[in-house]
Parts: structure tokens; C-alpha cells; sequence
């Protein structure tokens, strides 16, 4: 992670509540917590228990193809720290699509706790971008992607475009 912001301000946005900086609300907010980011970049984890949304009992954890939702969520987790940091809104997001995405493994394990780190490739002024994502556990890749999505302060603009 680049170190572009000092620690004092990451500790301090850090322990902002999630719901403060994802436009999602309980029970959806799928990543744990924030660990480190910079301008571009994001690192977030989730623990996987049996309280996990999306957990299976017969898998013992949460099938690997939902790690799409917990990158799109850190992506979104980026844009809420950006808006914090800015004094501005949350702005709404959209996950357009993925490119290239790898699932290495086929289950998030019970009791384990998953990085996820996304990577802005390009954002652009009308909101779109791309964001190179990983999702690993123990230095194990588990699941990488490239995103694109959509980003907007406007409501009024999703309706007339």
C-alpha cells in the first residue's frame, strides 16, 4: 500500500463505521473491516463464520464466487473513504462487470480470515473505472478479478442515462 495518508487519519477512518462509507446497509455489508489504504488502493478483510451471509452449513463456508461481492464492496469501501476524506456524500456504485475473473479455490472456510485489495487502474470523470482485485488468505490467492464500475453523486443522472 502506498503511504500517501498518515497513519493518525487511517486509524481514525478506520474506526468509522462501514455503514458510514458503503452505500449498503445491514445485513449487506459483506467486508469486516478496513485495514490500510492510500489514494488507489484499499485493503479490507472478512471473517467467514457461520453468521456470514451467504454461509452454507453443508460447505462449512461461504462459496468462492461471492468473492465478487466482497471486491465490488472494498471498491465501494475506497470511494467511502475518498467522499470522508473529501467532506463529500457517499456516492452511489455500480459493478458493471469483471474481466478475467480466477476462482483458485472454491470455498471461504469457516473460521478464516480473507484479504481483499483492489487497486484503481483508471477512474475516469464520468465515472467509470477499473480496479485490479485479489482475494487471498495466508498468502493463498483464492479468487482475482478486474472490475469495472460506475460511480455517481447524481441520481438524476441514473434516470436520464
Amino acid at each position: 500500500m502506498q503511504n500517501t495518508i498518515n497513519t493518525e487519519l487511517k486509524n481514525s477512518i478506520a474506526s468509522i463505521p462501514l455503514s458510514e462509507l458503503l452505500p449498503h446497509s445491514e445485513p449487506m455489508i459483506l467486508i469486516t473491516r478496513i485495514v490500510d489504504f492510500s489514494q488507489q488502493t484499499l485493503r479490507a478483510e472478512v471473517d467467514i463464520s457461520p453468521d456470514s451471509h451467504f454461509y452454507e452449513d453443508h460447505h462449512q463456508g461461504v462459496q468462492s464466487f461471492f468473492t465478487i461481492e466482497y471486491m465490488a464492496q472494498s471498491i465501494a469501501a475506497l470511494a467511502g473513504v475518498r467522499s470522508h476524506l473529501n467532506q463529500e456524500a457517499v456516492k452511489l456504485g455500480f459493478l458493471l462487470g469483471t474481466r478475467k475473473m480466477q476462482l483458485h479455490k472454491s470455498l471461504l472456510e469457516t473460521g478464516q480470515t480473507y484479504q481483499v485489495e483492489v487497486e484503481e487502474l483508471f477512474m475516469d470523470d464520468s465515472g467509470l473505472g477499473a480496479f485490479q482485485c485479489s482475494v487471498t488468505c495466508k498468502d493463498d490467492v483464492i479468487a482475482e478479478a478486474k472490475l469495472s464500475v460506475f460511480e455517481t453523486n447524481d441520481e438524476n443522472q441514473l434516470l436520464t442515462n
